[in-house]
């Protein structure tokens, strides 16, 4: 599916406001309540919106402590890469994991309660996991800026 200029005005007032329906979109995108309701269901299924989730604040629920972890893999086997894959999926303290180019293999953005939390994670599971040669990791002191939008300026609208 190629979205058009109303899937995009829609995609865009949807990843500002996930909570939002067909009702309050419509006066924003000068469409009908029900053309909004069916573009959005085929956008879902089209899969250009993958899900539509809260975002917690991560103080009032006891999170202190934001970090990534630069990762080399001792091995690039399928087979090394594959279990260690499994074990992140495992860590909820994982918040992304992506496989990387360059000097490091992975990088991992985690989020734990506090530093000892964090030193846990740290040592007893991604530095003892056999895949794993070396982590360097830095704690995030500010979060200037943190979003899922994805900019919809470079879509080619049909």
């Amino acid at each position: 599916m190629v979205p058009d200029r109303f899937d995009l005005k829609i995609l865009g007032v949807w990843q500002e406001r996930g909570d939002i329906g067909p009702v309050e979109i419509a006066p924003r995108v000068n469409l009908s309540p029900s053309q909004c309701s069916r573009r959005m269901q085929a956008l879902r299924k089209a899969g250009l919106v993958r899900a539509i989730h809260a975002e917690v604040e991560p103080a009032m629920i006891g999170i202190g402590i934001s970090a990534y972890v630069l990762l080399t893999m001792k091995s690039h086997a399928p087979e090394a890469a594959g279990a260690f894959r499994e074990q992140v999926m495992l860590w909820d303290e994982v918040l992304e994991c992506q496989a990387l180019a360059g000097s490091s293999d992975m990088i991992l953005k985690v989020a734990t309660h506090d530093l000892a939390s964090f030193n846990q994670l740290l040592t007893q599971r991604i530095l003892a996991a056999p895949e794993v040669a070396t982590a360097q990791s830095s704690i995030i002191l500010e979060n200037v800026k943190s979003t899922t939008r994805l900019p919809l300026r470079f879509v080619k609208a049909r």
